[in-house]
């Protein structure tokens, strides 16, 4: 995939995600007792590895032409792994 490509279906995917992790955020501020301090914990998780993430993303865009297809396929595991991850947890936390 061009790297234009992979940035563009990264970025909207990043973007929706984000905004799943703030409604996320948002069931944790209304959850009470273990469960408050379980769904905090996932979603702290959560939020480190997709901050972690980006930062990686961003240093991909940066990768040269010769690089492209390792950085690109490290890149996309690590996307669908976090995001096999999150999709759990929103699952758990949006019942």
């Amino acid at each position: 995939m061009q790297k234009h490509e992979l940035k563009a279906r990264l970025d909207g995917q990043m973007s929706e995600w984000k905004r799943n992790l703030d409604v996320m955020q948002a069931k944790v501020d209304t959850a009470t007792g273990d469960a408050k301090v379980t769904y905090a914990e996932q979603v702290a998780g959560l939020q480190k590895q997709y901050n972690d993430l980006s930062i990686k993303a961003a240093a991909a865009w940066d990768s040269g032409d010769e690089k492209w297809a390792d950085v690109s396929r490290d890149l996309e595991a690590a996307w669908d792994d976090w995001s096999d991850r999150a999709m759990k947890s929103w699952t758990a936390l949006t019942k």
